[in-house]
């Protein structure tokens, strides 16, 4: 053995050490730019960085991912209709032009069925290039072409093939119609109606008065043809089959004209994402053929009979609001590309800006140098991470799920735990993305307040992902819902429920709750797999608490409906939160582990234990004192915070490659705070000098020097 390592010594001593060898990819400049190359104050932390940031780059998404948002981006940069401003446009014009965008981008065909069907997690990676450039495209294409098409294709059968085909040809253009304006969260208080006219055979609508008109309908207020519309159904006997999805047309295809008995109009300027069209639509009396019902969980024959394979109508309506899953997982990686512009635009302000220095000096430091500015930031970069990796997790998995449907495989169990997963994932993603947008906004002072900083911007367009495809208070209890109710049938039952291993750890809860903290040292402490331990036990203690107060609720006589709502506050919530929490950072924890050692692992894995801590730090401490996890007088309030402070001046120097390697180049970044060279106060003069009006005289001059416009008093 002595000799080898002797004679390979000589060999490297003599040819020096084998060139390493770099995919391929590394050679697009565009993905992969010379950023160390760059003059500027980002220069001297990237030269101080300790792993190759391209090289976490594709760990954090893989060749195909990045050559398709490229893909995009290329095509968007060389267009002049996808021409930036940094001015607020009219209403009417920001839905026009993004109307114009969301055809030239769906004629180009850069991600289609085909390339669904061999990729279907890639669905989430064009929509977030989209969503990047601008929110409003990727909302009105996924709508129109996305999931139109596929609720039909789900839920339907060949009687609606022929307007999917149309679709596909983009002639014409879809929405989803649920909510109504008097119901929202509670699809089975919703009074839309559908009657089965037998002498017609045709479905009559009726929308009842205004409460129940269909709202919040993205394109329906002025560009789509048909909506997915769900309605109460009606038999000839008078009888209520629930609520059933029909395929409905709105408006004729050549005129955009609404037909006869529709009533549809604009809901009008929201806070953010204006270049959506959302509308609302009331039906008088609105005959649509028998063939427009989406028949796959109900059906009625022509003598008026309803039929259904599904006996529970819970379980029907379940499977007939699928779609909404895939919504949640979708706004996961929404919440993930917002993220990511923040953390971007507020490092890379942090370390070009320079404030303050010692007394002694007249040297300024960068605010990224100060550890307020680090604890401001750099626990955001790392939860930043953690969407990224859960978005990506959820978006495979659940594409995986709908390709086995449409292969015929029962997906019931993971389509339960998908939907829980989802109805936690999503809020957690959404809730932690605003608070790293606000965070990044505050950090960046009072330009982080101009509009062309983007972050206000940000910050409006996520508002969104915390209300729509389920407002986030209200759905997070489908996650404890679930888990409650598998409690119920006892510890060992979640290993049966949990095919995708979101609450397969459960199943060992009679001895996670059995531990003890049993870390003195705080670099023990902070390792991933302990983190991983508390969190388990955070999970296992509060479902115990949880199901025990539903139990003592049951004991005092409640209704169901009494007991589900007396035991959310401090319980059932706060465990679907843990949950969540628990799945970003189990997601987090599994990459980290599938990586060979490197540079780059080892910078994950600080970030990993930097994420964990700062969750448990500032929302579970107290519960591990109250469920007796940690004995009483051992402060590790104050062991993990020392763990942190010590990750904070390492990670210091690394955060600016660590957002290198997530960033978008700087023509979807838009903003002269974030781009990557650092000069942020060049490209501010640009942005400011070129804005029209800057130097200009404003037309209503005359009212600051003479103020006509006050009416002088006769006394």
């Amino acid at each position: 053995m002595t000799s080898m390592v002797a004679g390979i010594n000589q060999i490297i001593k003599k040819n020096g050490l084998p060139k390493q060898v770099l995919p391929e990819i590394f050679s697009r400049k565009d993905i992969f730019p010379d950023l160390h190359l760059l003059d500027g104050p980002l220069k001297v932390y990237r030269s101080q960085s300790s792993f190759d940031w391209r090289k976490l780059r594709l760990i954090v998404e893989d060749e195909e991912s990045w050559k398709l948002r490229y893909k995009v981006w290329n095509f968007m940069e060389n267009n002049p209709l996808f021409f930036r401003s940094h001015e607020t446009l009219p209403l009417d014009v920001q839905r026009h032009q993004a109307t114009k965008r969301v055809y030239t981008l769906y004629n180009e065909k850069f991600y289609g069925l085909e390339e669904y069907m061999e990729r279907p997690d890639l669905s989430g990676k064009y929509s977030s290039a989209m969503i990047s450039y601008d929110p409003n495209v990727s909302v009105k294409l996924s709508l129109a072409f996305g999931m139109f098409p596929n609720t039909i294709r789900t839920l339907g059968s060949d009687r609606t093939l022929d307007i999917v085909n149309e679709n596909l040809n983009a002639e014409n253009a879809g929405s989803f119609a649920l909510t109504e304006i008097a119901h929202g969260s509670n699809a089975r208080g919703m009074r839309t109606t559908a009657t089965f006219e037998k002498e017609t055979k045709t479905f009559v609508l009726n929308t009842p008065d205004f409460e129940a008109a269909k709202c919040w309908v993205g394109n329906l207020g002025k560009t789509c043809t048909h909506a997915i519309v769900y309605a109460q159904l009606y038999t000839p006997d008078g009888k209520c089959h629930g609520l059933n999805a029909f395929v409905v047309p709105i408006r004729d295809k050549k005129t955009l004209l609404a037909f006869p008995g529709v009533v549809v109009g604009d809901l009008g300027e929201k806070i953010a994402l204006n270049g959506v069209d959302n509308g609302f639509v009331l039906f008088n009396n609105y005959k649509i053929p028998k063939d427009y019902m989406l028949s796959k969980t109900g059906d009625v024959d022509d003598a008026g009979n309803f039929i259904s394979q599904f006996k529970d109508p819970k379980k029907r309506m379940g499977k007939s609001l699928g779609a909404l899953s895939g919504g949640r997982v979708g706004i996961c990686e929404i919440a993930s590309t917002y993220g990511v512009k923040a953390i971007t635009i507020a490092t890379r302000y942090a370390a070009a800006r320079q404030q303050f220095g010692p007394e002694d000096s007249n040297v300024e430091y960068p605010v990224i140098e100060y550890q307020a500015q680090q604890y401001r930031m750099l626990p955001h970069l790392a939860a930043v991470y953690a969407v990224q990796f859960f978005s990506t997790f959820i978006g495979k998995i659940y594409g995986d799920m709908t390709m086995k449907l449409l292969m015929g495989e029962d997906m019931a169990t993971a389509g339960m735990e998908i939907h829980a997963l989802s109805s936690v994932g999503k809020p957690i993603c959404a809730w932690t993305v605003r608070d790293v947008i606000q965070e990044c906004r505050e950090a960046c002072g009072g330009h982080g307040y101009l509009k062309c900083a983007r972050l206000g911007d940000l910050r409006n367009e996520n508002d969104a992902n915390c209300t729509y495809e389920g407002e986030n208070n209200i759905l997070i209890q489908q996650g404890s819902n679930f888990l409650i109710n598998t409690r119920a049938k006892g510890w060992s039952a979640f290993g049966e429920v949990s095919p995708l291993g979101s609450v397969d750890f459960l199943k060992n809860g009679e001895e996670i709750k059995k531990l003890k903290w049993s870390w003195t040292q705080t670099n023990v402490a902070m390792k991933p797999e302990n983190l991983l331990t508390i969190f388990n036990w955070i999970c296992v203690h509060l479902l115990e608490r949880t199901y025990d107060k539903v139990k003592q609720l049951q004991a005092s006589g409640q209704s169901q409906f009494d007991i589900r709502n007396n035991s959310q506050v401090f319980y059932a919530i706060n465990l679907a939160k843990a949950y969540g929490h628990r799945s970003l950072f189990e997601v987090f924890y599994q990459k980290v582990q599938s990586l060979t050692p490197s540079p780059e692992r080892d910078v994950l894995s600080k970030l990993l234990s930097l994420y964990g801590a700062n969750v448990i730090v500032n929302n579970y401490i107290g519960t591990l004192y109250e469920g007796s996890f940690v004995e009483m007088g051992l402060n590790v309030c104050e062991i993990l915070q020392s763990g942190i402070l010590g990750i904070l001046p390492i990670l210091k120097l690394e955060a600016v490659t660590l957002v290198d390697a997530i960033a978008p180049p700087d023509f979807i970044i838009n903003s002269p705070l974030g781009m990557s060279d650092g000069r942020i106060y060049d490209h501010l003069k640009s942005v400011i000098y070129q804005t029209p009006g800057t130097f200009e005289r404003p037309e209503w001059w005359k009212d600051i020097s003479y103020r006509d416009y006050i009416v002088k008093s006769n006394l």
